[in-house]
């Protein structure tokens, strides 16, 4: 059976699911990723666009840097996804 990962923001208002397995797990912690997240560590886990399925709400988008785009719920602030042209 395929892994699935499912994924909520904290007010429950954008749900999603991720299929398969990650392409890459890392932790960041430069100066956009602590500003952006309100945390001194971010721990994120990558999955390719083709494996993100949205179930539940519109995330906001906004872009601070050219070519990354950070998303999340217009509701609770709650952080959903980071992509980048990489």
């Amino acid at each position: 059976m395929p892994r699935v990962e499912t994924g909520a923001c904290f007010c429950g208002a954008i749900a999603a699911a991720m299929d398969g397995e990650p392409f890459w797990i890392c932790y960041d912690h430069d100066d956009d990723c602590r500003r952006a997240i309100g945390s001194p560590l971010t721990i994120w886990v990558g999955y390719r666009p083709s494996q993100f399925r949205l179930l539940k709400g519109t995330p906001k988008a906004f872009s601070r840097t050219p070519g990354v785009v950070r998303t999340f719920c217009p509701d609770c602030g709650s952080s959903i996804g980071y992509s980048d042209e990489g």
